[in-house]
Formats: structure tokens, C-alpha cells, sequence
């Protein structure tokens, strides 16, 4: 578990009122004296931020994994946990009953879900349950609806260069799926030059075991630098 400081200094990196920021290090601090009300709103507060702002997503994930730990610790209960799930499938329903149409929303939102099953851990292990869903939202930004959006394959690719081999571990068949999604969406005449070209790129990063070749290392990142 991670100390005050460090905790601190992730909070910090979430444009937070300071009475937010306070009742999040407090959560950190005294979960002994949180209960399902009180963590719900700590929940709400992270997730408004997430759903707000892509970048503060994967700080506010890397802050509730060091509640859970911190809860974990002090309290041996997963109250925090529990709630965090609930949340996070409440917030997907909500995504889809209006079909994902809120392009930056549902981005911030996939962001905001593959970094908490990227880092949050129990027992040093991903949270099973969430293999699915996250397998569900990256299937939506590499539909052709998404095509036109650079954005949306910008995270798609770069949600996958996070957890993808985790994923692909767990799930190998719903990686395939995935997989030919992603050949497809490379193929679709309304994907940008440079979307097919970070598209490529995962799909021979996971045909060489989540590894780079050096030819493919220098093609990509030292020869684009030219």
C-alpha cells in the first residue's frame, strides 16, 4: 500500500474542488469511517472527474486502487470495491441507452474502465469481472460507426497497448474477435491515414506476443520521427 504522500500527489493530478480532494484523502486515510452512502459519493466524485476529462482518468483509477488496498488494510472489507463495480456498470448502462451517440463521452468512459481493470488489484490479480465489459466498450470504439474518429482509435489503440495482453491471456477468443474488428476498421474507407497507421501497430504488436519487433520498433517510432 501506498503512502499518504504518494496518494496525495495522485489526488492532486485530478482537477478536484479542495472539498473533494479532502474527502477522497480522508477515504484514504480513515476508511474505517466510510460507509456504503459516504463511498458512494466518493465514487460519484472520481467518476464525474473521469467522465469529464480523459486525461484524469487513468489518476482516478490509481486512486481508487490505492483506497481498495487502503480498505483492504485497515478494515479487511471491500465496501469500496463492491460499490466502485456497481458504479462502473451503471454508468455503462447509461452509455448505451443512448447508443454510445456522445462520442467524447463514451471515449472518457472506455478510458476511465480499462484503466481501473488495468490497476486495480486484488490479491496482485485483475478483477475478472471486468474482462467483459472492457471487451465490450473496446468492441464499440473499433466498430465502423467510429471509423471517421481518430480520437476514438487513438484510445482504442491505446487501451489495448495497456491491458490487451492481460486481456488476451484471459480471453483469447473474445481477443480474435476483437482482432478481426480492428483488421476491418483498417480496411474501412473512412479511417485516416494515421488511424490505419496506430491501428497496424496493434495488430502487429499482438502478432508478436504484445512485443514489438525491432524492425517494427524503428519503422514506428524511430522512422516517423524522420
Amino acid at each position: 500500500m501506498c503512502d499518504l504522500q504518494v496518494f496525495s500527489e495522485c489526488v492532486r493530478k485530478i482537477r478536484l474542488t479542495s472539498g473533494a480532494s479532502e474527502l477522497i484523502n480522508e477515504a484514504f486515510r480513515k476508511p474505517w469511517t466510510f460507509d456504503d452512502k459516504a463511498w458512494k459519493h466518493v465514487i460519484d466524485v472520481l467518476v464525474e472527474a473521469s467522465m469529464n476529462d480523459m486525461k484524469q482518468g487513468r489518476a482516478a483509477a490509481k486512486t481508487c486502487n490505492y483506497i481498495v488496498q487502503a480498505e483492504a488494510a485497515y478494515c479487511n472489507s471491500s465496501g469500496f470495491r463492491s460499490i466502485l463495480l456497481k458504479q462502473l456498470q451503471v454508468e455503462y448502462e447509461k452509455q448505451m441507452q443512448v447508443n454510445h451517440a456522445k462520442e467524447k463521452s463514451w471515449i472518457n468512459f472506455a478510458n476511465f474502465l480499462c484503466a481501473v481493470f488495468d490497476l486495480l488489484r486484488l490479491n496482485n490479480m485483475p478483477l475478472v469481472a471486468l474482462v467483459s465489459p472492457v471487451f465490450e466498450v473496446l468492441s464499440v470504439l473499433a466498430q465502423p460507426t467510429f471509423a471517421h474518429s481518430e480520437a476514438a482509435i487513438q484510445c482504442l489503440v491505446m487501451q489495448l497497448q495497456f491491458v490487451g495482453e492481460e486481456l488476451d491471456r484471459l480471453n483469447n477468443n473474445k481477443m480474435k474477435d476483437l482482432v478481426v474488428m480492428l483488421r476491418k476498421l483498417f480496411l474501412n474507407e473512412k479511417t485516416s491515414q494515421f488511424s490505419r497507421l496506430m491501428l497496424l501497430e496493434i495488430i502487429e504488436l499482438r502478432s508478436g506476443g504484445w512485443k514489438l519487433s525491432p524492425s517494427a520498433y524503428q519503422y514506428y517510432y524511430e522512422g516517423t520521427g524522420n
